[in-house]
């Protein structure tokens, strides 16, 4: 078992190599961190994988095939799921062994008008990192939330 501090020294491996990937991919709008490794050091634990959000406007690029999937994470695919808008591809990294889940999705996961969808404001209140967000599309996301929070 791993202490706290290598397991998020691994997992920034692995988020640091999903950006890199990202930043090649012109249709990739907006990336994220979310789940346990998105909160304070200590949230996760020896079974937490690192769950990333990937919005573009061409899912199937990533969901068709496994071609176009990050080529530091191990094929074949450990799970593919669909949860409404988002697609779930399960694969485990192939330096460190942290399983990754990509929730590949459309700008539409993200919006805010004319509310927050209740499975989004799950996923960005119980943690979130914008890791890449150059229309500020996660950001716009993430004041809704948190000021809808702050209301109650």
């Amino acid at each position: 078992m791993a202490d706290s501090a290598t397991r998020r020294a691994r997992a920034d491996r692995v988020v640091a190599e999903l950006l890199e990937w990202a930043d090649t991919c012109p249709d990739v709008e907006a990336l994220a961190l979310v789940g346990s490794y998105a909160r304070p050091p200590g949230a996760e634990t020896d079974e937490s994988d690192v769950d990333i959000v990937v919005v573009t406007a061409d899912p199937d690029r990533y969901t068709g095939s496994t071609e176009n999937l990050p080529p530091v994470l191990e094929l074949p695919l450990l799970r593919a799921e669909q949860w409404g808008p988002v697609a779930e591809r399960r694969l485990r990294h192939a330096a460190t062994g942290l399983v990754v889940e990509l929730n590949i999705t459309t700008p539409v996961w993200a919006a805010t008008d004319p509310e927050v969808d209740s499975g989004t404001r799950r996923v960005v209140g119980d943690g979130i990192r914008v890791l890449r967000d150059p229309e500020g599309l996660l950001a716009r996301l993430i004041d809704v939330v948190r000021g809808d929070r702050s209301r109650r």
